[in-house]
């Protein structure tokens, strides 16, 4: 933008400010514009294309550009609203990525002993940017720390090994930490918040030690990606396969509101039917944008925004409404949607254009 409109815009809201008013947003033809203030001295807006969504998004948008100030490769991964690599959703869900993982018990000691090693508390295993294996103080980090440690450890030049300086922004915001990420094999990152000590070097030397048993484990773990669960579980040496899917599914998100978890799949089954009307496969990158349109078209006007909200905040001509829905479909030319909550779960799942729409319930 030029320099003029985005001082004409900061203008504005500092008119309104002065005059004992809140300017929170604003459309233009085709954009949207909204604004927030930080500690009522730094002030963040952000411009974009007016998609019809809640302003609820473009404002968690801006508190977790707020949340990663100065570190410049996460506020330009957030910026890019889409991670074709890891298909990840926590920057719009609020909510860490994870994934289901036959291997996570076995996995587990070795992060507790590796974590406990270098005198630290707070480990995870990500795969592909999703938490596999995480220990219990990581897990107490607030929900906006957990999906801004995973994105920065995913953001910017991928590398091997790499040591940060981070501020979380609920738990330590005035004190750095510093977080180190270790390659331990193709699409699997060992993330550590760490003090001073110990050195990346040392480290990275004991990392081969500690893993190296493990290797198989990792690379099954890894081999999971971008299905993010598994087909089957063993338990006392037997193979318990699970009900099959829907072949009509193209993909689904499903948040866990109580424990702040979700999984996401764009690619749920091995053999697919799913095609358009011309008879081309939808890719995975078109099936992650159409779940972040499914989101942020329900989430804000038909679902709370918030977990703890009763019914979502509704606008124009609506607003006396106080109805909240529990289930909303839509229908394309390309695909059908569904989406249902209950009181700790939500669902938003993509159908290929084939499926009957009653049938979508």
């Amino acid at each position: 933008l030029p320099f003029a409109v985005v001082g004409t815009l900061n203008g504005v809201h500092l008119f309104s400010r002065l005059r004992g008013a809140t300017l929170h947003s604003t459309v233009t033809r085709g954009a949207k514009v909204v604004w927030r203030t930080y500690h009522d001295s730094v002030v963040l807006l952000v411009v974009t294309c007016d998609d019809g969504a809640s302003d609820d998004h473009l404002g968690f948008l801006l508190d977790n550009v707020f949340g990663a100030m100065g570190c410049y490769p996460l506020v330009d991964h957030l910026l890019s609203q889409l991670d074709q690599d890891s298909c990840t959703l926590g920057d719009l869900t609020g909510v860490a990525d994870f994934l289901l993982c036959p291997e996570s018990q076995a996995l587990q000691p070795y992060l507790e002993s590796f974590v406990e090693e270098v005198d630290s508390l707070y480990g995870c295993l990500l795969v592909r940017g999703k938490v596999a294996v995480a220990t219990k103080h990581w897990l107490r980090l607030s929900p906006q720390e957990t999906v801004l440690l995973a994105m920065a450890a995913h953001a910017g030049t991928k590398c091997i090994s790499r040591d940060l300086p981070v501020y979380l922004p609920n738990s330590c915001p005035s004190v750095c930490n510093r977080l180190v990420t270790l390659q331990l094999t193709q699409g699997v990152e060992l993330c550590l918040l760490c003090g001073p000590a110990p050195s990346l070097a040392v480290l990275e030397e004991e990392v081969c030690r500690f893993w190296n048993d493990a290797f198989d484990l990792l690379k099954s773990a890894s081999s999971l990606h971008p299905r993010n669960f598994p087909l089957s579980s063993s338990s006392d040496k037997k193979v318990v396969a699970f009900p099959p899917l829907d072949k009509n599914i193209l993909g689904f998100l499903l948040i866990n509101t109580k424990r702040h978890k979700s999984l996401t799949s764009v690619h749920p089954l091995e053999d697919e039917i799913a095609r358009t009307k011309e008879g081309k496969c939808i890719s995975l990158r078109r099936r992650q944008e159409m779940l972040r349109v499914l989101y942020k078209s329900v989430v804000g006007r038909h679902f709370p925004a918030s977990p703890h909200q009763e019914q979502p905040a509704v606008s124009g001509e609506h607003s006396g409404a106080d109805h909240s829905a529990t289930e909303v479909y839509t229908c394309a030319e390309t695909h059908k949607s569904y989406a249902i909550r209950t009181a700790d779960h939500q669902l938003y799942l993509l159908f290929s254009p084939s499926i009957p729409t009653f049938a979508m319930r």
